[in-house]
């Protein structure tokens, strides 16, 4: 009798096998097989990956910056801040990235040209908010260039003077500020006409006589802009910040009050889904054109001369590389299949014995050097 009913258990094990393999496979086809496949019909081997994660930042690569849409609007001015024998200053805005950004415009009071005013548009360095005032940190150097019948514009970014806040993701507003620059030159030349109380000041509106000067943390926007627009502006830099990104921003985290451990951990996330390179200007030296000179002091205890001793060192790799491939395309029979390099970047580099960061004691000096290029690059 117990072998008798080993074998019913025996059978009824198998008979309740063959019954519930067809329906649970059925059942978790419905609720598996849609984790397997993806929705064009090709297998995934990742089971249950969860959906990838967005990669907001990728927008602000220096390749993406190149197709961004970008958007002219208008100058309009506010309000007079300061009126000399020899140019007014007027507090401006305009509008970009769908928000108003301020800044101080100056004009010359010498009649407009007849093809407009040459610009400037002048880029500072890092300030801190509860010190800063509309013009600081350009406002010395503006004054003189306008004097010398330029007019100059100094935006004031996000969350500085009367601008609109910045985004609340403190990276992302980084990363945003050379679109706001682009979008500033896009105006000038879109939209070149300021109305004032004097009445309508013209502007260069063909782009050819614009320039930009930018200090320290403005020098990395500044080439940013250079390199992303592919446009060859007269530049001039003070002190620039030129080594590769994130050190560029690890260098000065010591400074947080929690010794840069949150800025350390947010490169370390970064690095996790990003590639730097998409984002540092030094990998993108290709995309660079036109006049630049460097102005550098020796004693600078917030951007090591060395930085740019080795920035300027790969500007000059850069140019061989161009010239080395002008050469292989004159020479060779396939020239149509070469790529066709900018032409070499016109370098300058300027050190300053004993300088520190803002130029001091060589301040006149380096204004007057600034004077004659803008006059040789965007007046004759």
């Amino acid at each position: 009798k117990i072998k008798v009913v080993k074998k019913y258990i025996i059978w009824a094990t198998l008979i309740t096998a063959l019954i519930s393999f067809p329906i649970g496979w059925f059942t978790g086809s419905l609720i598996y097989l849609p984790l397997l496949f993806d929705e064009k019909g090709f297998f995934s081997p990742l089971i249950f990956q969860s959906q990838q994660k967005e990669l907001s930042l990728l927008k602000y690569s220096i390749k993406n910056l190149q197709n961004y849409p970008y958007q002219s609007s208008f100058i309009v001015i506010k309000n007079e801040m300061n009126r000399t024998p020899d140019y007014v200053s007027y507090l401006f805005s305009f509008q970009t990235l769908n928000k108003t950004m301020t800044g101080q415009l100056n004009i010359p009071t010498t009649p407009s040209p007849a093809q407009g005013y040459p610009v400037i548009v002048m880029l500072r360095g890092y300030v801190p908010e509860e010190i800063y005032q509309t013009g600081t940190g350009t406002k010395a150097i503006a004054a003189i260039f306008a004097k010398n019948g330029y007019v100059t514009i100094a935006p004031d970014f996000f969350g500085f003077g009367e601008s609109d806040l910045e985004t609340e993701d403190s990276w992302e507003a980084r990363l945003q500020k050379p679109i706001s620059v682009i979008e500033l030159l896009k105006t000038i030349k879109d939209n070149p006409e300021i109305t004032t109380d004097a009445g309508v000041t013209k502007l260069d509106d063909c782009g050819c006589k614009t320039g930009l000067w930018a200090h320290s943390n403005g020098g990395q926007i500044a080439l940013t802009v250079l390199e992303v627009s592919r446009q060859p502006m007269p530049t001039s830099l003070w002190a620039p910040v030129t080594v590769p990104f994130p050190y560029s921003i690890l260098f000065f985290s010591d400074e947080h009050d929690d010794e840069g451990k949150g800025m350390r951990k947010w490169v370390s996330m970064f690095e996790d889904d990003y590639d730097v390179f998409d984002f540092s200007l030094t990998q993108h030296l290709d995309k660079l054109s036109g006049s630049i000179q460097i102005h550098q002091g020796t004693s600078d205890d917030a951007v090591p001369s060395t930085w740019n001793d080795e920035f300027v060192d790969k500007i000059r790799v850069e140019n061989q590389r161009r010239e080395k491939l002008l050469e292989e395309i004159k020479t060779s029979t396939q020239s149509g299949e070469l790529e066709t390099p900018l032409p070499p970047i016109g370098i300058s580099y300027f050190k300053y014995p004993g300088a520190d960061h803002n130029m001091k004691p060589s301040w006149d000096a380096v204004v007057q050097r600034d004077l004659v290029f803008f006059n040789e690059k965007l007046k004759n």
